[in-house]
């Protein structure tokens, strides 16, 4: 069974979970990167929603979601949007799966709202961010703003999947996303993700829930050194690196990220007594 809806304050979000899932089964949901769609997760939904209720969402001003009413946002607004998903949608604690930006809000919610979540994975994550590298970021998501024609695709496209011949189909998916998505979300997004270094360590020490950090090993802005150190940090945590991976490696790597994930979803099941 799968359906796609929008909630009252305009999240847009696909259900997936087959018609033998109960109803008490555990909630996952799914938060993409900036610029990208729920459809990003399309090879984890057809997995998991045979064991799972699987949502996957589109963020603030992203797929078919609607602009928060702000010029100018933080994480904490993108957190607060997804414990509001998850009071009114799910009505009960979720794991939650982030990659890149969602990654940051994953762990942002975990940390300002722990009471709804059950266990959290960051994908692709950054933490620690060297001012060379932010500041160059930076530069580039004031550009967007200055001109919200420009072309947005070609540089990421190029750093996510470095013109391998094996992910035309994901990098086209991606480049159409970024190109037909809205330009202003997009932009506001980018910049509110250019100025994050991470979530502070002192923050990270606070999750109390499982937590997966997994990225790619070839990912340079979301280094295998981030979620090793992060993972080091988190008192529950594990870090996982995806050999051969850049960014998106839910998209390219999906095989290595749905092993890690089931495994990380049976340790959600059964911590802390919770039953299945």
């Amino acid at each position: 069974m799968k359906w796609s809806r929008k909630t009252s304050d305009g999240i847009a979000y696909h259900y997936n979970a087959s018609n033998s899932v109960d109803e008490k089964a555990i909630p996952i949901v799914f938060i993409h990167g900036v610029g990208l769609r729920a459809e990003s997760w399309e090879q984890q939904l057809a997995v998991f929603g045979d064991q799972y209720r699987c949502f996957a969402i589109d963020m603030p001003g992203h797929g078919d979601s609607e602009l928060l009413d702000k010029p100018t946002l933080t994480l904490d607004d993108f957190a607060e949007a997804l414990k509001n998903f998850i009071n009114n949608v799910i009505g009960e604690p979720a794991i939650v799966v982030g990659h890149s930006l969602g990654a940051m809000t994953a762990l942002q919610t975990a940390v300002t709202y722990p009471e709804v979540i059950r266990g959290v994975a960051a994908l692709n994550a950054i933490f620690d961010r060297a001012d060379s590298a932010a500041q160059k970021v930076q530069s580039r998501a004031e550009s967007l703003l200055d001109n919200l024609e420009q072309n947005v695709s070609d540089q990421p496209i190029a750093r996510w999947f470095d013109k391998d011949s094996k992910y035309q189909v994901q990098a086209q998916m991606c480049r159409d996303w970024l190109d037909n998505g809205n330009r202003l979300g997009y932009a506001r997004a980018y910049r509110m993700f250019a100025y994050l270094s991470g979530i502070s360590a002192a923050q990270l020490q606070t999750i109390i829930a499982p937590t997966l950090l997994l990225t790619g090993e070839l990912d340079a802005n979301s280094s295998p050194e981030m979620s090793l150190a992060m993972a080091n940090i988190v008192p529950d945590a594990r870090a996982v690196i995806v050999p051969k991976a850049r960014h998106m490696t839910q998209m390219t790597h999906a095989s290595e990220v749905n092993s890690a994930l089931k495994l990380f979803f049976e340790q959600c099941t059964t911590h802390g007594n919770i039953d299945a």
